[in-house]
């Protein structure tokens, strides 16, 4: 029987064909993937190391992202990562998660508080913590705590009015307007189609990093056959612009790209390429009325 380093539950140990790399599952991380020496050094992890460690496989798991693959290098970056570290921080990611989660439509959620913790980086504790606080600020309601040898359980929890105003305080607003929500019409209506795909992917509800990053792949391959005609239409050299692009890893898996880990990075890549496209068909069409 194996012990996961990070939550100490029994699980199942499997060692990948390919490489020498290890995996597990369990309710509270998801899916765990560990290096051969990352998995040896993981026992000599403090107890906040193996919380961060364990929050960001559930997190990515809820996000249905592919999971981290921890090495050494991964965990000698704890500590300079874009989680969240404070108290404050952690209950406002877990007000976030459950925005994103049904919040905007008051969804409930049933939640125990050892099983859940690892959805806010933190312990049982400070998880039950984090609910009592939310709560006395009025942002959140429950039907019911029950405390248990096995953690607290909270039935039908879900975010109050308050808490909807205070997490779409702190939404950036969407920039570009016009942009996001004009219809374009290149003339071709499988390029319509794709562009419409990507952008409901992009700004759905229940978007992750990984859906944006596949909406940005779709814009990408819908720019790329127009390379050309960019260069005619914008009287320049648009080389620049697409290495730009391509130095963040959207589609190109090279060890040169720049590693996206934040949704600022992708939404700056989407707009560019979204916009690219936009004013492509408007000139287009404007030239043409010309001839």
């Amino acid at each position: 029987m194996f012990l996961c380093p990070l939550t100490g539950v029994p699980t199942t140990l499997t060692q990948s064909s390919e490489n020498m790399s290890f995996s597990y599952e369990t309710t509270l991380t998801g899916l765990v993937w560990f290096t051969d020496l990352a998995l040896q050094a993981a026992s000599s992890l403090s107890e906040d190391q193996r919380r961060i460690l364990a929050g960001i496989c559930r997190n990515r798991d809820i996000a249905d992202a592919k999971p981290e693959i921890i090495n050494l290098e991964f965990l000698q970056r704890l500590y300079d990562l874009e989680i969240p570290y404070s108290f404050e921080a952690r209950a406002t990611h877990f007000l976030k998660y459950l925005y994103d989660h049904g919040g905007k439509n008051y969804q409930t959620h049933n939640f125990n508080s050892v099983k859940d913790s690892p959805i806010t980086y933190s312990t049982a504790e400070e998880f039950e913590n984090i609910v009592r606080y939310l709560r006395n600020e009025n942002w959140i309601e429950y039907d019911e705590m029950l405390p248990t040898n096995s953690g607290v359980f909270y039935q039908s929890l879900s975010l109050k009015k308050g808490g909807l105003v205070e997490v779409e305080k702190g939404q950036p607003k969407i920039p570009m307007y016009d942009l996001v929500n004009q219809k374009i019409t290149t003339g071709d209506a499988k390029t319509d189609a794709i562009i419409e795909d990507a952008r409901k992917q992009f700004f759905s509800d229940i978007s992750t990093m990984e859906t944006k990053r596949s909406a940005c792949e779709k814009l990408s391959y819908v720019i790329e056959p127009l390379r050309t005609h960019l260069e005619t239409l914008f009287s320049g050299d648009t080389e620049k612009f697409f290495q730009i692009v391509n130095t963040f890893d959207i589609r190109h898996n090279k060890q040169s790209t720049i590693r996206i880990e934040h949704e600022e990075q992708l939404e700056w890549v989407f707009y560019s390429l979204l916009n690219t496209i936009s004013t492509y068909v408007k000139m287009r069409r404007k030239l043409s009325a010309h001839e």
